[in-house]
């Protein structure tokens, strides 16, 4: 029946995706002082705590993901074993022809009794195969059960382009995902503690087992990561690199979704369908030479923005005071050093009377070099009383009336005057 629901699957998948993804048209968007990441026809980098697209290229054409589908499957294990704390057998049909077909030197044996916790490290470190189907059934009891679970994750989390076919990532086109897929499950991925602990480790061991009297060493295949004295693997900031995976068959090259923190931002950068390069003699590989690109172009940026309690502008009120304006919530875009975003605020409504608080005024918007446009309330920060103002225009012609009503009252009080004047001049003469 599992394996029915696959085949329909994939037929499903074949007829939406019947154009290869080679006829799909580049979609590339840069800022100007981009870096060229030339060697790769797929890239991204993304800032994740402002949401800033800073180098997109082709972000929606499919690819298979190689072993990247091991970070769909690690989910799946944490979800079901959050504290990796259970142990398993890796099973016949686990290290299978069918189900795994690759396995390096150093491997897992059939029969082999293992901790969870050190399948998942060395399918994230060091990207075992045979650690991935034996997860898999762990899990879900079968692989084809474990794979219908990864493609209804995938469902879940929106990744709209993404179908999978097995739990480690041997398996050729249509298993495929995209770049803004890939981008989608990282972000879901890296929040999980424990998956970020272990992608960010360099190096693990499997222990000595019931098939094994000795224990074997491994390293963590990502040369970003771990540049092992390489130079132009080394980014110069090693430390700031967490994680997250590579991945590679013939048919899809060599591709890798990395991760950076660099102060209170962080960075991902997808990069995929990468080849081998020889310069000055040596061999390269260029999803390691264009990440390391990219993250270098992304330390140019640093967040510009306000937070609840900044003040953004003050309104000149009764007379000489101020009322300082802050954003209700925070609004945050990158710049490159020594620039700034474009600031605009629009005042929308004049305060007056009793303000609290709170009370909104207008709206501040943020534009960068990207197009990106963020906008956020502009609020008071405090209460205060507002005295009515009058313009000058009323003052002087309020003193024009008075002055107007003056000369009447004198010139009445004058004509009443002389009236009476000649009143008492006539009765006199009359006596």
């Amino acid at each position: 029946m599992k394996r029915t629901s696959l085949l329909l699957l994939l037929t499903l998948f074949l007829l939406i995706n019947s154009v290869s993804f080679a006829e799909v048209e580049a979609d590339e968007t840069q800022a100007p002082g981009a870096p060229a990441a030339a060697n790769v026809p797929i890239a991204l980098l993304y800032e994740e705590s402002t949401g800033t697209v800073l180098f997109s290229r082709a972000p929606d054409r499919k690819n298979a993901p190689a072993s990247m589908t091991k970070v769909m499957t690690a989910i799946l294990v944490l979800e079901y074993d959050p504290e990796l704390s259970g142990t398993t057998v890796v099973a016949p049909e686990a290290m299978s022809e069918e189900n795994c077909y690759w396995l390096d030197v150093n491997h897992l044996e059939v029969g082999e009794e293992i901790s969870v916790r050190d399948l998942m490290n060395y399918l994230l470190i060091a990207s075992g195969n045979e650690a991935g189907t034996t997860l898999a059934m762990y899990v879900a009891g079968d692989i084809p059960t474990f794979i219908d679970m990864m493609n209804a994750k995938a469902a879940e989390l929106g990744m709209e382009n993404t179908f999978y076919q097995d739990p480690h990532g041997l398996s050729p086109m249509p298993q495929a995902t995209t770049a803004n897929d890939m981008l989608k499950l990282c972000l879901y991925a890296m929040k999980n503690e424990t998956f970020r602990e272990i992608v960010s480790t360099k190096e693990g061991v499997i222990p000595a087992s019931n098939k094994r009297n000795q224990p074997f060493r491994y390293g963590n295949s990502n040369r970003v990561l771990r540049p092992q004295n390489n130079p132009r693997y080394d980014t110069g900031f090693t430390e700031d690199i967490i994680g997250i995976k590579t991945g590679y068959i013939g048919s899809a090259g060599y591709n890798l979704a990395c991760c950076m923190v660099h102060g209170d931002l962080t960075f991902y950068s997808i990069v995929m369908q990468g080849k081998e390069l020889e310069i000055d003699g040596a061999t390269y590989y260029s999803h390691y030479l264009d990440t390391v690109e990219l993250m270098q172009y992304a330390r140019t940026f640093t967040r510009c923005g306000y937070e609840p309690g900044d003040v953004v502008m003050e309104l000149t009120v009764n007379g000489d005071g101020t009322l300082p304006l802050t954003v209700k919530e925070s609004v945050a875009m990158l710049v490159q050093e020594g620039a700034q975003a474009e600031t605009v605020c629009d005042i929308a409504v004049e305060p007056q009377g009793d303000v609290t608080a709170g009370d909104a005024f207008g709206t501040l918007t943020l534009t960068d070099a990207f197009g990106n446009v963020r906008t956020a309330e502009l609020v008071s920060m405090v209460d205060m009383e507002i005295r009515p103002t009058f313009a000058p225009e009323y003052l002087i012609g309020g003193a024009v009336v008075l002055v107007i009503a003056a000369v009447v009252c004198i010139v009445l009080l004058r004509k009443r005057a002389r009236a009476k004047a000649q009143s008492q001049a006539d009765m006199q003469a009359e006596v």
